[in-house]
C-alpha cells in the first residue's frame, strides 16, 4: 500500500477526467516522480523511466541531455515541469538552434561509431572462426569495458607508459584512448578504435529492461 494514502474509501472522479490523465503523460511521470520520493531507487533507474515516459516531449523541447544528467529527483522533476510549462504556454519555448545542431553533430557521430563497431565486430568473428576458436565472440570480449569518467581523470595525471598499462589493466583496448583524455582525437572518422562516451551513473542503452 501506498504511504499516506487515505483510509476514507473510494473518491468519485468525472470519466472525462479519467481520459484526460490517462493521456497526459507529464501527470504520469510527476505520479511516477512522487512514488520515487516515498520509495528511492538509483536515480538512473528514475532518469530511465522518465525518459521512457516523456522520450518524445524530452526531445521536442530540447531537454533530453538536461535530463540525462540530473542528479536528483528533484532535478528531473524540474525538468518534467518544464515540460509541462511550454505545454500550457507554447509561446515560452524558443527553439535554441545551436544546440540543435550540436545534437545533430553528436547523432551523427554516434551512427559511425554504430558502423565501425559493426565492422570490427565481423572483423574480430571471421578471425575467431579462422583459427578456430568455438567462441567466436572470444576477441569481443578482450578490451570492450567502457572507460569510467573516474578513470579518464586518473589517466591524466599518469606518464605516456603508465597511461597505457592501465588502459590495458582495465580492459579498455578497444577504445580511443586521445578521445578520452584530450575529448577529441587527431585521427577523426579514420581512427581505427572506438569512440564511446565515458561511463556516467545515469549510463544505459536503449535495450536495457530495468535500469537499476
Amino acid at each position: 500500500k501506498l504511504k499516506n494514502c487515505s483510509k476514507q474509501g473510494s473518491t468519485r472522479v468525472p470519466l472525462s477526467t479519467l481520459y484526460k490523465v490517462a493521456d497526459d503523460k507529464v501527470q504520469l511521470a510527476l505520479e511516477y516522480l512522487q512514488l520515487v520520493k516515498q520509495y528511492p531507487t538509483a536515480m538512473r533507474t528514475v532518469i530511465f523511466h522518465t525518459r521512457r515516459i516523456l522520450k518524445s516531449e524530452l526531445t521536442s523541447y530540447q531537454l533530453m541531455e538536461e535530463c540525462l544528467g540530473c542528479t536528483s529527483v528533484e532535478e528531473v522533476e524540474n525538468v518534467v515541469l518544464k515540460i509541462q510549462g511550454y505545454q500550457e504556454n507554447p509561446s515560452s519555448f524558443h527553439f535554441d538552434i545551436e544546440k540543435s545542431r550540436k545534437e545533430k553533430e553528436a547523432l551523427e557521430r554516434k551512427k559511425i561509431e554504430e558502423g565501425k563497431r559493426k565492422a570490427y565486430e565481423a572483423r574480430m568473428m571471421r578471425k575467431a572462426k579462422r583459427e578456430g576458436k568455438t567462441d567466436l565472440e572470444y576477441y569481443l570480449r578482450q578490451g570492450a569495458s567502457v572507460p569510467t569518467l573516474e578513470t579518464v581523470q586518473e589517466l591524466k595525471t599518469l606518464s605516456k607508459d603508465s597511461q597505457l598499462k592501465l588502459w590495458k589493466d582495465r580492459d579498455h583496448s578497444q577504445h580511443c584512448m586521445a578521445f578520452h583524455i584530450s575529448g577529441d582525437c587527431p585521427r577523426g572518422r579514420g581512427c581505427a578504435f572506438l569512440h564511446v562516451a565515458s561511463h556516467t551513473p545515469n549510463s544505459f542503452v536503449e535495450s536495457d529492461e530495468v535500469a537499476g
